[in-house]
């Protein structure tokens, strides 16, 4: 089991079409299985930190990738993060990316 943190959004499941409160995993900040919620600032990792934890990068600017399984349908799809100066703001589906689930 890696370590990941979450991101509980509501959003719309594209493999089912229901809208449902979920909770992405996603590999930001220091990773500490910590629960956020949208606009909430990301703890970013300190001093020596060794990977997978992640320094915070210039601006406290990233993107990155999202886990989700939708409790509706229990098929997986994938979202995209942004975050700016160090807050969650955006959740956005990534259709690009295709799910384990069949």
């Amino acid at each position: 089991m890696g370590l990941y943190n979450l991101l509980l959004f509501n959003g719309e499941c594209p493999r089912c079409g229901a809208v449902v409160n979920t909770e992405a995993e996603f590999k930001m900040g220091l990773l500490n299985w910590d629960t956020y919620n949208l606009g909430d600032a990301l703890t970013w990792a300190i001093g020596k930190s060794k990977p997978p934890h992640q320094k915070r990068p210039l601006d406290g600017n990233a993107f990155g990738d999202g886990y989700v399984c939708c409790p509706n349908c229990e098929k997986d799809f994938w979202v995209s993060i942004r975050v700016e100066h160090d807050k969650i703001m955006d959740v956005k589906v990534d259709i690009t990316k295709d799910g384990y689930i069949k």
